[in-house]
């Protein structure tokens, strides 16, 4: 996995695969012992630590029932805005407390009883992701579909830009302090989850530029000098809206309509390492 991400010859591709673990991700050292049961396993190249995909949003207010699961999430309960006045509330919070805290402790369980040699990524997701599931929706992600009608997200960029920036200020500033402190933990690198955001048909391009790749960079400088593999996630995923990010490599469903291939990527990826 090194010699790959610093593009140097390897005598194999690296491989590793992750999953959800319902039951066991609701606190740190459950989630701590999943993983490492998982790692011990199958022996992966690296380690991808994949957290409760709600733990963002609940700490800003997000409510969910752990016992009951809808597919791989808890259901949610509570959201925390309904209209644009509510994106005015959202305020900054320490990038070391409530749910970030806990996911600092299983980052550490997991450090300490792993090789060292082990290249272990933290799971981070894009400001405009965790914004459109405190307004209610679920991830884009996958072969879901993701349609602009009717998306509370896409209402609320018309009747309140500003109300939206400062909205994903606060959630970006906050996720750029907690990306810090991940990385003091001595994990290796960052897993940023860029979700299904960059789907074509769901944003425009100018709406992209103005609400997603400013606040993914808020982000990202954070993380530097940490190993930055950056996914988007499912159908139609446009890798190359990317390609001029701040990341190490660049990870997408090659297998999925409507995404280019892996080998054809050298046209136009430049130094970054294509995976997928």
């Amino acid at each position: 996995m090194w010699a790959i991400a610093n593009g140097e010859p390897a005598d194999r591709p690296p491989v590793s695969a992750w999953r959800h673990f319902p039951g066991q991700e609701d606190n740190a050292t459950s989630l701590a012992r999943a993983m490492l049961e998982f790692q011990d396993k199958y022996d992966w190249d690296y380690m991808k630590v994949n957290p409760r995909a709600v733990y963002y949003h609940e700490a800003w207010g997000n409510e969910y029932d752990y016992s009951r699961y809808n597919d791989v999430l808890p259901t949610r309960v509570k959201h925390r805005i309904h209209d644009s006045q509510d994106l005015h509330t959202l305020q900054e919070l320490p990038g070391t407390a409530g749910p970030f805290g806990e996911q600092l402790e299983s980052l550490r369980l997991i450090k300490s009883r792993t090789p060292k040699d082990l290249p272990i990524f933290q799971t981070i997701f894009t400001p405009i992701g965790v914004l459109a599931n405190l307004c209610g929706l679920r991830s884009l992600g996958r072969y879901r579909e993701a349609p602009r009608e009717g998306s509370a997200l896409i209402k609320m960029l018309a009747e309140d830009r500003e109300g939206v920036h400062a909205a994903l200020r606060a959630i970006a500033t906050t996720l750029a302090s907690y990306a810090a402190a991940v990385l003091e933990t001595g994990v290796d690198g960052i897993f940023y989850a860029a979700l299904g955001m960059a789907r074509t048909g769901y944003f425009t391009r100018d709406e992209w530029d103005e609400f997603v790749k400013p606040y993914d960079l808020v982000v990202l400088e954070a993380l530097k000098p940490g190993l930055m593999m950056l996914h988007t996630c499912g159908i139609n995923g446009n890798p190359e809206w990317f390609v001029d990010y701040p990341i190490h490599i660049l990870h997408w469903a090659e297998s999925a309509t409507g995404n280019p291939s892996l080998r054809d990527s050298t046209a136009w990826i430049g130094r970054k390492v294509p995976m997928g």
